[in-house]
């Protein structure tokens, strides 16, 4: 867990765990995602490239798409770029708006097989946490998990 402190989303919380493949990619992927933030120490918490990174990746290990995420050299390479999160400032219930543009590629050909731009949202209510700072990581994990499960999901219809 390498950003299990204050403020950082946890990778495993943004693990989606029910996603479930519906149709299996035989081969390898690799992922990057840009676009993210880090969390200062006197800042909100944010969503880093790493942690989202690694949330995408635990999550299509368990849904099983691809026949296993490499950290290079893949057959097909999925980049996501966290285009927009929206946080309020305070509040009792927060809810996190993110969006992210997914493109998966075929590494051998050059060529773009998927694209798509998905938007996610999760609300933490102020019986999940009576701290906000904690109540904002929660909705930061939870807008990325909806964004992930969607992602997969839309994967799944492919036939690559």
């Amino acid at each position: 867990m390498p950003f299990a402190g204050k403020g950082y989303i946890r990778a495993h919380a943004g693990t989606a765990t029910s996603a479930t493949a519906v149709h299996q990619i035989g081969s390898d992927v690799s992922v990057a995602v840009s676009g993210g933030k880090e969390t200062s120490s006197t800042g909100a918490s944010q969503i880093s490239d790493q942690a989202f990174a690694q949330a995408l990746r635990d999550s299509i290990e368990k849904s099983g798409l691809f026949a296993k995420v490499s950290p290079s050299g893949a057959r097909y390479k999925l980049t996501g770029f966290i285009g927009k999160v929206d946080q309020p400032l305070l509040g009792f219930s927060l809810t996190v708006k993110m969006e992210v543009s997914y493109t998966l590629v075929d590494t051998q050909s050059g060529t773009t097989l998927w694209t798509k731009d998905i938007a996610s949202q999760y609300t933490a209510k102020a019986g999940e946490a009576f701290a906000a700072v904690k109540r904002l990581r929660l909705a930061n994990e939870g807008a990325a998990r909806e964004n992930i499960q969607q992602a997969i999901a839309a994967m799944a219809t492919l036939t690559l």
